[in-house]
């Protein structure tokens, strides 16, 4: 049974059972792109002013994407049962890596997924092979900047899940941030991906491919909201994606 929390409900957070406190699936999340952020994927940084043919080709297939974009979202809250510097016990299950550094002070956990679906990446893959290499890339990237869209989208929703005076963590990701990839196999466990249409291939890869898997803790906005991004602590300082 899973039991909806007001954002004003200050009862302790407990689940015995190892199910969720709550969870929430969304067929349609509001996202919105900025053809800067697809420039800086395709190698263009804040400070460079790219060609303006460039900027009107990408500010044109951009406004072309947008009926290929589907995105959506699932998330499933949960207490957290037991806290190491390298693990989180939440449900039934163990995430493992240096990621319980990063959510210390957090008491719940969300394990989320969110996806734009598979039309974006077949249009890109079409214009590679009819070798419009400039397209099919610009669609690549605004599918990898449409899913963090809607990850920050759901964030939103999660709102709805904070009590007075909490905030929200950071969100990671599986092959980021000290947790391996394959702790993939465990947050499928935790939230119901297929409810959005998400797969996990052998490889660990999601199908769609423009889809993001993580958790974010859950916590008193005077203790989770200290810290710092971890994104200082990673040595890849020309990462696009770096917060």
């Amino acid at each position: 049974m899973v039991r909806l929390l007001s954002r004003n409900d200050t009862k302790p957070v407990t689940s015995a059972d190892g199910m969720p406190l709550a969870g929430e699936t969304l067929p349609r999340l509001t996202i919105t792109l900025k053809a800067t952020d697809i420039l800086r994927s395709l190698g263009y940084p804040p400070e460079a002013t790219p060609p303006p043919r460039v900027v009107r080709s990408t500010e044109h297939i951009l406004s072309e994407a947008h009926p290929w974009l589907q995105p959506r979202g699932t998330y499933s809250l949960y207490a957290v049962a037991r806290q190491t510097a390298h693990s989180l016990r939440i449900g039934d299950a163990t995430i493992a890596g240096n990621i319980g550094e990063f959510l210390h002070g957090a008491d719940r956990i969300a394990v989320f997924m969110v996806t734009v679906g598979s039309e974006i990446t077949r249009r890109a893959e079409a214009h590679c092979r009819a070798g419009d290499a400039f397209t099919g890339l610009t669609l690549d990237a605004i599918g990898s900047w449409a899913a963090e869209a809607a990850a920050e989208a759901l964030m939103e929703q999660l709102n709805s899940q904070l009590r007075t005076g909490e905030s929200l963590t950071l969100r990671y990701s599986p092959g980021y941030c000290g947790m391996d990839l394959k702790q993939q196999r465990t947050l499928f466990k935790l939230a119901p991906a297929e409810s959005i249409g998400i797969s996990l291939l052998p490889s660990l890869l999601m199908q769609p491919l423009k889809s993001i898997s993580g958790i974010v803790g859950l916590g008193p906005r005077e203790v989770v909201g200290i810290h710092l991004s971890p994104c200082e602590r990673c040595p890849q300082i020309d990462c696009h994606m770096r917060r």
